[in-house]
C-alpha cells in the first residue's frame, strides 16, 4: 500500500514538473532530485492524499528529494506528533524552504508550539532560521 502511494505521488511530481524552475532551484538547494513544483501544486497533491505518519515520515526521510520533503510537511497528522517527535523533525530541517514549511504547516499548529520553541532555543542542531521563523509565527 505504501509503495503504491509513493509511486502515485512520484507520478504526480513528474506530471507537474517544471524544468526551468527545477534548474534554478538546483543551484540553490542541496537536493539531488528537484521537480520544480510550486507550493500550490504540492498543496493540490496533499489535498487528495490521506495524512499518515508513516507516509509523511517516509517522504521526510527522502533527504535528496525536494518535493518529497516539502509534501511531508502537509501530511504529518498533527494529533500524532509529540514534543519529542516535533523536535526531531525540527533538528532534521536542512534548508530555509523546509524550515518555512515545517513552521507553517506543522510546528506553529501544535498545541505545544511554545514548549517546542523553548526546547529548541538551546539546541545547536536546530537552525537559527527555523527558530526565528517559529518565534515570528508565535508572537
Amino acid at each position: 500500500m505504501m509503495e503504491a502511494t509513493l509511486q502515485k505521488l512520484k507520478k504526480e511530481f513528474f506530471a507537474f514538473r517544471n524544468g526551468i524552475v527545477a534548474d534554478t532551484l538546483r543551484k540553490h538547494f542541496p537536493y539531488k532530485i528537484v521537480f520544480g513544483l510550486q507550493l500550490p501544486q504540492l498543496a493540490q497533491i496533499a489535498a487528495h492524499t490521506d495524512k499518515s505518519m508513516a507516509l509523511a515520515e517516509r517522504l521526510w526521510s527522502e533527504r535528496g528529494n525536494r518535493e518529497s520533503r516539502l509534501l511531508a510537511t502537509y501530511l504529518f497528522p498533527l494529533d500524532e506528533l509529540t514534543p519529542d517527535s516535533a523536535l526531531k523533525l525540527a533538528s532534521e530541517v536542512e534548508t530555509s524552504e523546509e524550515a518555512d514549511m515545517m513552521v507553517f504547516r506543522v510546528l506553529k499548529r501544535l498545541p505545544f508550539a511554545n514548549l517546542i520553541l523553548q526546547q529548541m532555543e538551546d539546541r545547536e542542531d536546530i537552525s537559527e532560521y527555523l527558530k526565528d521563523a517559529l518565534r515570528n509565527h508565535l508572537s
